[in-house]
C-alpha cells in the first residue's frame, strides 16, 4: 500500500550506496559483474569509467521478428533485455512472446507516444532508434549528443520526446526532441551532476530529477518556456534520483535503482515525498512503466511493469500501483531486463 513517509531509509540488503562523484549509487550484485552495464548504469554505480562504457559483446547477429498479428494488437509490452542486445515485444497483459527486434547496444530505457511507436534508448549508443508499433524494423534514428540516461518520456500534449544524456557535448544535460523526431534542443541546469529521469505530465510539463549537489534535486522545464527552473523537494533526504515517470496524480521515482517506487506531490515550484511503494521480489529496478502514462488522474485498476531480477532469473512483472506487494503475474525467459514501455495502438 502508499504509505506516507516520516523519514526514508533504503534496505541495504537490496542495494548499496555507493557515495561517488555522481552523488550515489548503486551496485546490484548480478548486474554489477555482468559488464554489460549501460553508460548511464556505470555512472549511477559510481565508476569512473562512465564516460568510456564498457562495449557489451557486441549486437545480436539475428534477424528481427515480428508475428504476424502484431501491428492488429492494441496493446504491445515492450522490454529492452540488456543481457542479449534485444527487446522483445510480448502481448499485454498476457505476455505472449510477439517478437524480437536486434541490433543495439546494450538497449536500456524505453517510452512511447500515442500514436504506439516505440522510442528505445541505445544504452552505450548516442541514438534513439524508433519503431512503429508493431513494426520489426526503425522508422528512423535520432541522433543524441551523448550516452542516453535512465528513461525517456514523451509529452502527451505535442509528442515532444525529452530524456537525459551523460558525458555528452552539452555536458550533463537534457534533450528535447520536438514531435520526437530531428535534432533536439539541449538544456544544462546549474547545480546538478547528471539528469538520469525526466518524465512529462499530463498538461506537457517536463521534469528531471538530478545528482545534485546537495542530495536529490528536482528541475522543471514548463509548457511551452525555454527556462528551467529547480523545484525545492521535502522528505527526499537519502533518496536518489533515478528513472522517474508521472503516475497521473504525482511524479513517481525509483531512488536507488531498487525495489521501491517514491511519489513526490507538487505544488507550484515546491514538492515534497509523500508515498511510497514497494515492489516485492524485486531487485534492480533501472526503468519502470505506470499504465496509465499517458491517461487518466485515476489510480483504479492501475499497474507498474518493472523488468526486474527476482533469484537469479531476468523477469519483467506486474505489480498493483500504488499498492505494491507480491507482483500479479511475472513473465520469464530474460537475461538482464532494463526497461519496460507499452505501446498502444489506437
Amino acid at each position: 500500500m502508499r504509505l506516507h513517509l516520516g523519514h526514508q531509509t533504503l534496505a541495504a540488503a537490496v542495494i548499496v550506496v555507493l557515495l561517488a562523484g555522481c552523488g550515489g549509487g548503486v551496485s546490484p550484485a548480478r548486474l554489477g559483474a555482468t559488464g554489460a552495464s549501460t553508460a548511464a548504469q556505470l555512472r549511477f554505480m559510481g565508476s569512473a569509467g562512465a564516460a568510456h562504457p564498457f562495449q557489451s559483446a557486441g549486437a545480436n547477429a539475428t534477424r528481427s521478428w515480428m508475428a504476424p498479428d502484431a501491428k492488429k494488437s492494441k496493446t504491445l509490452l515492450y522490454v529492452a533485455d540488456q543481457g542479449t542486445n534485444d527487446v522483445d515485444v510480448y502481448s499485454y497483459p498476457a505476455g505472449k512472446l510477439k517478437g524480437t527486434l536486434t541490433g543495439f547496444q546494450t538497449p536500456s530505457g524505453v517510452c512511447s507516444n500515442k500514436a504506439g511507436d516505440v522510442f528505445i534508448l541505445n544504452g552505450n549508443g548516442m541514438t534513439v532508434e524508433v519503431y512503429a508499433h508493431g513494426g520489426s524494423s526503425p522508422i528512423r534514428t535520432l541522433d543524441l549528443p551523448g550516452y542516453p540516461e535512465l528513461n525517456c518520456s514523451v509529452d502527451p500534449t505535442t509528442g515532444n520526446l525529452a530524456l537525459g544524456v551523460l558525458a555528452g557535448s552539452c555536458g550533463d544535460c537534457f534533450v528535447v526532441f520536438a514531435g520526437g523526431s530531428g535534432t533536439p534542443t539541449t538544456y544544462t541546469p546549474s547545480g546538478q551532476d547528471g539528469l538520469p529521469g525526466c518524465g512529462y505530465d499530463d498538461k506537457g510539463n517536463l521534469f528531471c530529477d538530478a545528482y545534485g549537489t546537495g542530495g536529490f534535486a528536482l528541475f522543471e522545464l514548463p509548457k511551452g518556456s525555454s527556462t528551467v527552473s529547480a523545484v525545492a523537494v521535502s522528505g527526499a533526504s537519502g533518496l536518489t534520483a533515478a528513472s522517474i515517470q508521472w503516475d497521473g496524480t504525482d511524479l513517481a521515482f525509483g531512488s536507488g535503482a531498487g525495489p521501491t517506487l517514491y511519489q513526490i506531490q507538487l505544488s507550484g515550484s515546491t514538492g515534497s515525498v509523500v508515498g511510497s511503494t514497494s515492489l516485492s521480489g524485486a531487485a534492480a529496478v533501472w526503468q519502470f512503466w505506470i499504465t496509465n502514462n499517458l491517461g487518466s488522474k485515476k489510480h483504479k485498476g492501475l499497474r507498474v511493469i518493472a523488468p526486474t531480477i527476482s533469484g537469479s532469473a531476468g523477469i519483467a512483472g506486474y505489480w498493483n500501483y500504488p499498492a505494491g506487494g507480491t507482483a500479479t503475474k511475472t513473465i520469464t525467459g530474460l537475461d538482464e531486463p532494463d526497461g519496460a514501455a507499452l505501446s498502444t495502438k489506437k
